[in-house]
């Protein structure tokens, strides 16, 4: 009897050793995980925005004589910005 549990205590750990061998065997050098790297790059977008302009119209009174109206409108344009993008590499 003492001879079976001594067996059968070999056995399992034996089994338990060649469970934790072939569990950290499957791992290579350079198959873990890390950490990524990243750099920054200075990107150049372009952003819309409204900006005011002024022109001049010309309009009439009551008796029929010119004068000068000054009017403002928007007007839509494209402007150059610089972004600081992070990459991964």
């Amino acid at each position: 009897m003492r001879n079976f549990l001594n067996l059968r205590t070999l056995v399992a750990s034996m089994a338990l050793t060649g469970a934790i061998l072939m569990g950290s065997s499957t791992a290579s050098a350079g198959d873990y995980c890390h950490a990524p790297r990243y750099s920054y790059k200075n990107v150049t977008v372009y952003e819309s925005v409204r900006k005011p302009y002024e022109y001049t119209v010309v309009k009439y009174d009551h008796c029929g004589d010119p004068y000068l109206v000054t009017r403002t409108a928007w007007k839509t344009v494209q402007v150059p910005v610089t972004v600081r993008v992070k990459v991964q590499y």
